[in-house]
C-alpha cells in the first residue's frame, strides 16, 4: 500500500498580483478580524497566500495543541527582532511571553512563586479599595467612556500589584507611558514600517522605549534600595533565586516586568469592557446576574471565599472572553521542519493561531456568534478550543490574578451601578494586538434601578455578533 503523500501547502486566498504574499499581510494587518473571517472559510489549517507555506493560519484545536504543546519546536516570535541590538525596544520586548528555551524556563521558574494562589489573593484588599475608590467618583446621570475608566483602574491595579508603588500620580504617569508605548507599537504603521527613520512613527516608538526603560530601572533601582521584603511582584523577582542560586539581572527584570504590566493591564481592561457592552446587549442575562450578586453578597465586594460561590458570573467571564477575546490572535515560528494536517512545513515558517476564530467553530460551540453564558452549564470544551489565555506549557501566568481582578470589578461594579449604553453609539473594533473599542464605549451611570435594556448603536462589531 502507498503511503499518502504529503501535500504542498493549505489552502487560501490567492496572492494579490506583483507584491504576492505582502498583500494578504497588509490587509490582514489593516482588519485583523475581517481578514481572520474571510480566512477561516478556507478550512482548520490555512496559509495566508495560497501556493505559500511561510505565513500558516491554525484554527483546529487539534492543530493550536501542536503548536501550543511543543514549545521546543514551535517559538514565540521577538516583536522587536528589527530593533538595533542593545536598544530599549529589544529590552522592553524580552519579557516571558517573548523569549524562548532556557531563558524562558529560568524565567518562569523564578516567577512562578509570584503568581502562587495564595500570593495572588493577597492582592484582594488593594482591588477591591482601588474599585472602589473608582465607584465613589462616578454620579448617577452622567455619561463616562467606561472604557478609558477600565483602562485608568486596572492601570493602577497592576502598577500596585506589579511595582508596589503607593502614589497614584506617579502609578498612572509609569502606567500610561507604557501604555501609550504598546498602543504605538501595535499600530499598523509601526509593524509594516519598522525603520528608524526619521517622521516614520517606528522612531517616535524607539523614543518612548528609551523613556520606559529609564523608568522601570528607576523604580528596580529604588526597591533594590529600600531593601525589598515588600508583597509587590517586582519585589519577590528580587528576592527569588533558583536551585542554582541565580538570579534576574535588571536588564531581564525590565523585559519581564514590561509584558507582565502589559498582559495585565490592556487584557484585562478591554475583558471588561467587552463584557459591560455584552450585559448592556443582553437584558435578561445583566438581570440575572445582579440578582445573583446582591443575593449572594448583599452589596459588599466579595470576599475571597465568595468568589467560588457565583456561578453565572464566572460563566459571563467565559462566555465573554470566548466571543470577544481580548488577544484575538498570536504567533508563533517553528525552529525546526515540521508536519501538520498532512501538509509539510520548513523551519521559519510562521504560524498564526487565533482565539477569536477557534472559539467561534460551530462544531465546538454551537451558535457560536451569540453571547450565551448558560452553555458553560454543560459545556466542556477541549482543552485547546478555550484558549483566551493561551494553553500549556506556556499558558499566561497571571490568568488567576486576571480572574480575581475581573470577578471583584464586575461585582462591585454591577451591584452599585446600571451602567447603560448611549443609544446611537458607534462601537467599531481595534485590534493593537489586542481586541478593544476603537473610540471608546460610551456608557450612562444610573443607580442600579434594574431597569435593563438593550440600547441601540451602530459599528463593525455587529458583524461579531448575532444579537437579537
Amino acid at each position: 500500500m502507498q503511503p499518502t503523500p504529503i501535500r504542498r501547502t493549505p489552502p487560501g486566498p490567492p496572492p494579490m498580483p506583483l507584491i504576492g504574499e505582502f498583500g494578504s499581510q497588509f490587509r490582514l494587518f489593516s482588519d485583523f478580524i475581517g481578514g481572520l473571517t474571510e480566512l477561516q472559510r478556507h478550512g482548520p489549517l490555512v496559509s495566508l497566500a495560497s501556493g505559500s507555506g511561510r505565513h500558516i493560519l491554525v484554527f483546529a484545536p487539534e492543530y493550536v495543541q501542536q503548536v501550543l504543546s511543543n514549545p521546543g519546536l514551535f517559538l514565540s516570535l521577538e516583536p522587536a527582532k528589527n530593533a538595533p541590538p542593545g536598544s530599549s525596544l529589544r529590552r522592553l520586548w524580552t519579557g516571558l511571553g517573548t523569549t524562548n528555551g532556557e531563558v524562558h524556563k529560568k524565567g518562569r521558574r523564578l516567577m512562578l512563586p509570584a503568581f502562587h494562589k495564595k500570593r495572588v489573593e493577597g492582592y484582594r484588599d488593594d482591588m477591591v479599595s482601588l474599585f472602589q475608590r473608582m465607584l465613589d467618583g462616578w454620579r448617577p446621570g452622567e455619561t463616562r467612556d467606561v472604557s478609558a475608566d477600565m483602562r485608568r483602574v486596572t492601570l493602577l491595579v497592576v502598577t500596585k500589584a506589579i511595582f508596589g508603588l503607593e502614589d497614584e500620580r506617579e502609578c498612572l504617569a509609569h502606567g500610561e507611558l507604557l501604555s501609550e508605548w504598546f498602543r504605538l507599537f501595535g499600530s499598523a504603521s509601526v509593524q509594516l514600517l519598522q525603520h528608524d527613520w526619521p517622521l516614520l512613527p517606528y522612531r517616535r516608538v524607539m523614543r518612548i522605549s528609551e523613556r520606559g526603560e529609564a523608568a522601570i530601572r528607576d523604580i528596580i533601582a529604588r526597591k533594590r534600595r529600600e531593601g525589598g521584603g515588600g508583597n509587590d511582584v517586582l519585589s519577590l523577582l528580587l528576592e527569588a533565586r533558583d536551585e542554582d542560586g541565580g538570579s534576574l539581572s535588571d536588564e531581564e527584570l525590565v523585559g519581564h516586568i514590561t509584558i507582565l504590566f502589559i498582559a495585565g493591564h490592556e487584557t484585562t481592561a478591554n475583558a471588561l469592557t467587552w463584557t459591560l457592552f455584552l450585559l448592556d446587549q443582553h437584558p435578561e442575562v445583566h438581570a440575572a446576574l445582579v440578582d445573583e450578586l446582591q443575593g449572594t453578597l448583599r452589596g459588599e465586594a466579595p470576599a475571597l471565599e465568595q468568589l467560588e460561590q457565583l456561578p453565572l458570573l464566572d460563566r459571563v467571564i467565559k462566555e465573554s472572553m470566548r466571543i470577544l477575546p481580548p488577544v484575538p490572535l498570536s504567533q508563533r515560528v517553528a525552529a525546526a521542519p515540521f508536519e501538520m494536517g498532512g501538509y509539510s512545513f520548513d523551519a521559519g515558517t510562521e504560524l498564526i493561531y487565533s482565539p477569536y476564530v477557534t472559539h467561534r467553530m460551530p462544531e465546538l460551540y454551537p451558535e457560536p456568534a451569540r453571547f450565551l453564558p448558560e452553555r458553560w452549564k454543560t459545556l466542556d470544551p477541549p482543552v485547546y478550543a478555550y484558549i483566551p489565555f493561551a494553553n500549556g506549557p506556556r499558558r499566561c501566568i497571571g490568568a488567576t490574578l486576571a480572574m480575581m481582578e475581573l470577578k471583584l470589578a464586575l461585582a462591585m461594579m454591577l451591584q452599585r451601578y446600571r451602567l447603560a449604553l448611549v443609544p446611537g453609539s458607534r462601537i467599531d473594533r481595534e485590534v493593537l494586538i489586542t481586541l478593544s473599542p476603537k473610540h471608546g464605549m460610551p456608557m450612562t451611570v444610573h443607580a442600579q434601578d434594574r431597569r435593563f435594556t438593550r440600547a441601540p448603536w451602530r459599528g463593525n462589531v455587529r458583524e461579531m455578533l448575532a444579537l437579537e
